[in-house]
């Protein structure tokens, strides 16, 4: 027996070409926020996938908590950060794993992964049990501010980087980095720390990975509620001339 798998991107063409990829499943393609929470509701443990990066849609996981948790998923976008995996676990989304486009692209893996696809749909014990109680089959209260949440995201994920390996040189030059402020460290001695650092993360040292890949940033968020709308989030502001 098989069941059906849900998918919502925040591209609608990824959608499209998703749910043609994958014809022989059962697909519920969701073009909106709201259509995706009616969705989820009324199908509690079918799979998702969700064309997003969880560091640009922090505020929406987290209000869609309840109705993400328990349930296999998989994350597709053009690349992912650190801070992309790590939030999944801050999340709950134990059970969550993640395709890059160029995946999708390359014929060989991306028949391994339309068959990974294709095996979330195949029935087995669910893990969305009763035991998560009603609040599960509801979104959470609205938090009242997105900066709070951000906060709360940016201090596990800080726990996270000490669990990464960083030493205590490594943590405060990403840390100061990511947040657009000067080191005071020779710039040899700067650009090692950031670079070992970022290595133990599993990132080069492009400067797009410290402004991505270390924290959650306000300007990066980008709301389900512009679905289908182009949105520019790849200028980098003048955060940090320190880049060596």
């Amino acid at each position: 027996m098989s069941k059906p798998m849900i998918i919502c991107c925040k591209e609608w063409s990824v959608t499209v070409a998703l749910a043609a990829l994958l014809e022989s499943s059962t697909i519920q393609a969701v073009y909106s926020r709201k259509q995706l929470i009616r969705v989820l509701q009324d199908n509690p443990g079918v799979p998702v996938v969700l064309g997003l990066n969880p560091h640009e849609h922090v505020v929406d996981l987290y209000q869609l908590k309840p109705l993400l948790m328990g349930r296999e998923g998989v994350f597709i976008a053009r690349c992912f950060y650190w801070t992309d995996y790590s939030l999944t676990k801050w999340l709950g989304l134990d059970r969550y794993s993640f395709c890059s486009w160029d995946t999708l692209q390359a014929p060989f893996s991306r028949l391994e992964k339309l068959q990974s696809f294709k095996r979330l749909t195949i029935t087995e014990q669910c893990h969305y049990t009763a035991e998560m109680g009603t609040h599960a089959l509801s979104p959470m209260p609205f938090p009242k501010t997105e900066v709070k949440v951000l906060e709360w995201a940016n201090q596990w994920l800080s726990w996270k980087l000490a669990e990464a390996g960083l030493n205590t040189n490594e943590i405060r030059v990403l840390s100061l980095m990511a947040e657009g402020r000067k080191v005071g460290l020779p710039c040899r001695v700067r650009s090692t720390h950031k670079v070992n650092g970022l290595y133990k993360l599993g990132m080069n040292k492009h400067v797009m990975n410290v402004y991505r890949g270390v924290r959650v940033r306000q300007e990066l968020q980008s709301r389900w509620l512009t679905f289908g709308v182009e949105i520019s989030t790849q200028s980098v502001s003048p955060y940090c001339q320190e880049t060596g």
